[in-house]
């Protein structure tokens, strides 16, 4: 049983390490300098209700930072 504790505490270890890394490159890309040409929202309810009042489209930006 303790053998399974300690896998489980390094396995949840390493995804919340993953997590920080996820987090530091998303930070990094909304830091770009395109990014920062244009009033952009992360927000995906903000940017329907702002598309709706103003009566333009939505332009979304996807990556894969997850991907190896």
């Amino acid at each position: 049983m303790k053998t399974l504790s300690l896998a489980a505490a390094l396995a949840i270890c390493g995804i919340a390490s993953a997590q920080d890394s996820l987090e530091a490159r998303r930070d990094s890309k909304l830091a770009s300098e395109f990014l920062k040409k244009a009033p952009w929202m992360t927000d995906y309810d903000k940017a329907r209700e702002e598309s709706k009042k103003s009566n333009k489209p939505i332009l979304a930006y996807f990556s894969r930072s997850f991907a190896p």
